[in-house]
């Protein structure tokens, strides 16, 4: 009766201890895909600011006469710039 015993307590922990491998296998894929949508795997290609020369994401540019500025400073700026040009000319 022992040895009965010990079988079927070792096939419950061997089966538990499946299920709580798969369970958290599948939690791990479930988050990791979570995860990707929000944050890109790569960083955002940077560029150089017309006005200033400051490099930066893509992402975050401010757009202005068909250039992408660092920020919504450096796009007055250059718009400031152009118009002085424009009315000395």
């Amino acid at each position: 009766m022992g040895r009965i015993l010990f079988w079927v307590i070792l096939a419950v922990v061997i089966y538990a201890a499946f299920v709580f491998a798969r369970k958290s296998r599948s939690a791990r894929i479930a988050r990791e895909e979570r995860g990707g949508a929000r944050e890109s795997k790569f960083p955002a290609p940077m560029i150089e600011c017309p006005e200033c020369g400051t490099y930066f994401p893509e992402d975050e540019a401010v757009l202005g006469d068909g250039k992408a500025y660092c920020s919504e400073r450096c796009r007055k700026k250059a718009r400031a710039r152009k118009e002085r040009q424009n009315g000395n000319a």
